[in-house]
């Protein structure tokens, strides 16, 4: 009985730890800019984009390594793209898109930018995409979004 226990103290401890996800950003920047593309959806009858850690921390080391690598592109000088950068975090998905962003300083202003672009807007407004994460790094914005 003892074992039982034990074994099932693990197993519960092992699931919230690899499934917890936050459901809002902690960057008070990025909030704002996650707030204003749910509105954006939301007006146009696409559901909310569920905050998903784990790609927000892929978005982040992309973000981190353009900005110390001094490179803007979603390919990284080792031929490494967003969907190699999301097998490699063992992240599945069904449909994937990414928005990159160099200067914006606002979450106004990186939403602005990629919504005045047809391609990122086209991005940010497609109602397949369910989960996404947001990454920022001095002056450079990664956003990932994907449909499991």
């Amino acid at each position: 009985m003892l074992i039982l226990l034990l074994l099932l103290g693990l197993l519960s401890l092992s699931y919230s730890g690899e499934n917890q996800k936050t459901l809002q950003p902690e960057d008070p920047v990025i909030e704002d800019f996650v707030r204003l593309v749910n509105e954006k959806r939301r007006s146009l009858g696409c559901p909310e984009l569920s905050w998903d850690r784990r790609i927000a921390s892929i978005a982040s080391s992309h973000s981190r390594d353009m900005a110390t690598r001094g490179f803007f592109s979603h390919t990284n000088p080792d031929g490494k793209d967003l969907v190699a950068r999301l097998k490699a975090s063992k992240v599945g998905f069904s449909a994937v898109g990414e928005n990159i962003a160099y200067g914006p300083k606002t979450g106004q202003e990186a939403y602005d930018t990629w919504l005045g672009s047809p391609e990122h807007r086209k991005n940010m407004i497609d109602c397949r995409f369910t989960h996404h994460g947001v990454g920022r790094f001095k002056d450079r914005w990664t956003h990932v979004l994907l449909r499991p």
